[in-house]
């Protein structure tokens, strides 16, 4: 039995969802809102006016359903203790009044009352969720992982095609469609990206800047220099040379200086060539990815990128993945923690889920999408770490109707709920300084890219190039040329696997 306060909710929401069509949301998709404004009039002979911002309402289409009470299990490989994401959880005992976990709330209340259903989530590692799925207990109806466990998961026939599940609508901004293409292969989607979820929006990869160091340098505008095309690595390069100093004179750069850039390797390097238009493989015209960083434009932007990251030496960049700190951390990464709060580097590349981290930095901070290649580059790009746990369903499923039903619902009543506290309440507002950060972010995510040789791990080739560029070696040419060989043989079993799946 759901106490009053829940049933309220739920008729509240339920009757949203009853609404017409009223146009397209800010999902995942990056569709448009359409709102409405409406005047009220107190009942004093005083008139005030406030303009209140409805949310668009997008209809799931789906049919009437009463699943009788039915356990809808939710297996998720994330771990509890695991602090690098914003919202990990997907089920939530009470209401705490928190923006997330209060709209992870509402957003179950309601689809639990509207299908008749229990909400339940289990954190299970990849290697668990697989047991489960080779016995064939029917016990969960949706898996979360990562890219490699879901790769291995599928190629072995034991995960949904997405596609073929009857009520999931790719075209809808409740699923995020430029995922799904990125991510299918040889036609099929074992990994989906919707607004159930945010850890897909935590790894995608930003540029912080340290305001007062650009003040105090009298260096240009950042946000000028992105609404004006001009924000290039060129740009970024210049920007940051003038910001480091041997701060202790000892002629050693170390995590006690001040640097032009902070970052790790691991997603410093893919960043910026991926900003610059490039992508590690592209799909053919059958969904099968082809290896292309052997093509002019990414070693162009390859060689490029390594020439600033390594720029007089190692004072320009500071390399949280290559270098020893001295702060007693256990974890070298933890390091950036410290220094771009410290002044220590005018910008930072991370994920965009460390704004959090920085609410109570006393300089203050923006944010910013990658550096484009060039000034004549049409648009800027902005890529996805790709560590984020996306939405599987596991071929055991009992009823495939219920199961693609109530995901869905899951989906389409996260837009207004979750997607919307995390995305505009806490990452537009709390997280961000001002109004053109709030902005940046808007052009980050509506020119996201994901690339499924970085999601699934295909090949270790992101690994194989980031190492190189961390080591100021740019010969990309020689690498292809003693890598094509096993690099071709991943797809070419990858594409057989498949195969044998339609047989």
């Amino acid at each position: 039995m759901y106490n009053a306060k829940r049933r309220v909710l739920c008729l509240l929401l339920a009757m949203l969802l009853t609404l017409p069509f009223a146009g397209c949301s800010s999902g995942a998709g990056g569709g448009e809102k359409e709102s409405e404004t409406v005047g009220a009039e107190s009942a004093e002979n005083t008139e005030t006016e406030t303009e209140t911002e409805t949310e668009a309402v997008i209809s799931d289409d789906l049919p009437e359903s009463d699943f009788e009470g039915y356990t809808y299990m939710i297996y998720n490989a994330n771990p509890e203790s695991n602090d690098w994401f914003t919202t990990v959880f997907v089920t939530m005992e009470e209401d705490s009044g928190d923006a997330v976990p209060s709209a992870i709330f509402q957003r179950n209340v309601s689809v639990e009352d509207r299908l008749n259903i229990q909400i339940e989530e289990s954190y299970q590692t990849g290697a668990q969720i697989k047991n489960a799925i080779v016995a064939a207990d029917g016990n969960f109806d949706m898996s979360l992982m990562q890219g490699a466990d879901t790769l291995a998961l599928s190629r072995n026939g034991f995960l949904l095609d997405l596609y073929s599940l009857p009520y999931q609508n790719f075209d809808k901004p409740l699923w995020d469609s430029n995922a799904a293409s990125q991510l299918s292969l040889c036609g099929r989607l074992f990994m989906g990206v919707g607004d159930f979820l945010t850890t897909p929006i935590d790894e995608t990869i930003c540029t912080f800047f340290n305001k007062n160091i650009v003040d105090d340098h009298q260096l240009e505008d950042p946000y000028a220099l992105v609404r004006d095309g001009k924000w290039t690595i060129d740009k970024l390069g210049e920007m940051g040379l003038s910001a480091c100093q041997d701060v202790n004179g000892d002629g050693v750069y170390d995590d006690n200086d001040d640097y032009g850039l902070l970052s790790w390797r691991g997603v410093l390097y893919c960043y910026l060539i991926y900003g610059s238009g490039n992508t590690i493989t592209q799909k053919n015209a059958e969904d099968v990815p082809e290896f292309a960083f052997n093509a002019e434009p990414f070693i162009g932007a390859f060689e490029k990128v390594v020439s600033i990251c390594h720029a007089n030496g190692d004072t320009f960049l500071y390399d949280a993945e290559m270098k020893n700190n001295t702060k007693g951390l256990s974890n070298n990464h933890r390091v950036q923690e410290i220094m771009f709060p410290g002044n220590q580097s005018l910008f930072w590349v991370e994920c965009i889920s460390w704004s959090k981290a920085l609410r109570d930095m006393e300089a203050n901070f923006g944010i910013l999408p990658c550096a484009k290649y060039d000034e004549s580059q049409a648009q800027y790009y902005n890529y996805n770490n790709g560590n984020f746990f996306g939405i599987s369903v596991p071929a055991t499923v009992s009823d495939q109707n219920r199961t693609s039903i109530i995901l869905e619902a899951l989906n389409s009543m996260s837009i207004n709920t979750v997607r919307a506290a995390y995305y505009d309440t806490m990452l537009k507002t709390k997280y961000s300084r001002d109004e053109d950060s709030a902005d940046m972010v808007d052009i980050i995510f509506d020119t996201q890219v994901y690339d499924c040789s970085v999601v699934f791990g295909i090949g270790n080739a992101k690994t194989n190039l980031y190492t190189m560029a961390s080591k100021n070696n740019a010969d990309i040419a020689s690498f292809y040329q003693k890598q094509s060989g096993t690099l071709s043989k991943n797809i070419e079993k990858l594409v057989a696997d498949y195969a044998k799946l339609g047989e």
